[in-house]
């Protein structure tokens, strides 16, 4: 076992590092967007939550105006006056090209729950935060290609909590093609489109898990789920 997690860590290195690599001319060119449309540098830095609760410097290709506040939850953003080009960036996530360097790095995985700000971050249940910190966080992941990725990580907890219960190879390579989708067509997912197969029948080991499984996750999100249509159109953050 831990000789296949060897194997799929230096695999996702060997990834995330010819996608770094291959997409440096599209960042260059957004990088240069930014500052050419708000005057500034074009990329900003705040601290996130990783694994084990460790701080780490998160960047982004800015594209907000520079005087938002970097810390500014997805709320606080919803009246900021965006350019239509950079509201283009955001919506097929441009912007976190720089995560991928972090991949790279160690900081980060491809798939996996979204670092959160620590200030959103002490919203959530201890099991809720000790779940979501005890793997590396991800570029993408299950909430991040979800029907509610408009809104607040902490207020729909089950994605991640899905994820870091049954994280494996296939159900990465599930969400990879499903971000794919979310970016190219806009198609999101709820958490009970998951497949079975991409579910193992037993929990990771070595996770701090809550007692819910698989079914009761789907079973909670179905039983309060409202039409996507229906939600706000809030910016991502």
């Amino acid at each position: 076992m831990r000789d296949l997690r060897r194997a799929h860590r230096a695999l996702e290195i060997l990834v995330a590092l010819a996608m770094a690599v291959v997409t440096l001319p599209i960042l260059a060119a957004t990088l240069l967007i930014s500052a050419a449309v708000y005057r500034a540098w074009p990329i900003f830095v705040h601290q996130r939550v990783g694994r084990d609760g460790v701080l780490f410097p998160f960047p982004k290709v800015r594209t907000l105006p520079p005087a938002t506040s970097a810390y500014a939850d997805k709320h606080a953003i919803g009246g900021e006056q965006i350019p239509a080009v950079m509201r283009a960036i955001r919506r097929i996530h441009l912007d976190e090209l720089l995560q991928l360097w972090l991949v790279v790095s160690g900081r980060m995985a491809l798939v996996g729950p979204r670092p959160e700000m620590a200030v959103l971050h002490r919203r959530l249940a201890p099991i809720a935060a000790a779940e979501r910190t005890s793997v590396r966080p991800g570029v993408t992941g299950l909430w991040q290609v979800s029907v509610h990725c408009d809104g607040l990580i902490c207020d729909r907890i089950e994605y991640d909590r899905l994820y870091v219960q049954h994280h494996n190879p296939l159900l990465d390579g599930w969400i990879l093609w499903r971000t794919a989708q979310k970016m190219l067509l806009g198609r999101r997912v709820h958490l009970f489109d998951v497949p079975r197969w991409a579910i193992p029948p037993v929990p990771c080991r070595g996770v701090p898990l809550a007692s819910s499984s698989f079914i009761d996750l789907t079973a909670t999100e179905a039983s309060t789920e409202q039409p996507a249509a229906k939600e706000p159109a809030l910016s991502v953050g």
